[in-house]
């Protein structure tokens, strides 16, 4: 479920960057606003779906002023290969033990909403589109989608309610759009 935040400060957080080396989130949104895009576990087909609709619509995102990063619960290792595997032209940054996860509230789900009959429709599709990946981290951990402004505020979120839901790229124009008089003030 999306909402605007009631302007939120960001997490002081740092995540690692597939060089090993430690990048304060600050860094990130100093300069333009951010799309933190949090995925689940490195196989889940849903999340290399968003993450290449991220990267189609990359120019777009870059058109609105907007940066985008990908954070995954893997090492500096992983997120290097990731982002090498599907030839992200945007950063992807590790997490290895889900503790900026935690600081962002990303949402966990249970098995129905991970894995439950109403999901294998779309899980095929997904699969179809971005082929297999081999599980790895933790399961249960659901995605999360963050548009942090210049001034380090959490001012549109996307909480998913199952593994297969992701904001649309629309959605994420709209927020951005209504987010560019602030992140300029």
């Amino acid at each position: 479920m999306s909402h605007y935040a009631p302007f939120v400060p960001a997490p002081r957080v740092s995540l690692i960057d597939a060089q090993g080396e430690s990048i304060p989130l600050s860094q990130l949104y100093g300069q333009r606003p951010l799309l933190l895009q949090f995925s689940r576990h490195l196989g889940c087909v849903f999340c290399v779906d968003h993450a290449k609709q991220l990267l189609k619509n990359y120019e777009t995102f870059q058109r609105h002023k907007i940066d985008v990063a990908l954070v995954i619960m893997g090492e500096a290792e992983e997120a290097r290969k990731f982002r090498e595997a599907l030839k992200l032209t945007f950063p992807v940054y590790a997490d290895p033990d889900q503790s900026v996860y935690r600081a962002f509230d990303v949402p966990r789900g249970n098995v129905w909403q991970v894995a439950g009959p109403h999901l294998w429709w779309e899980g095929l599709k997904a699969l179809t589109r971005s082929g297999i990946g081999v599980p790895k981290g933790d399961l249960m951990q659901l995605s999360g989608t963050y548009l942090i402004d210049t001034n380090g505020l959490i001012v549109w979120d996307f909480r998913p309610a199952s593994s297969v839901e992701f904001p649309s790229i629309d959605e994420i124009l709209v927020a951005a759009d209504t987010l560019s008089p602030i992140a300029d003030a």
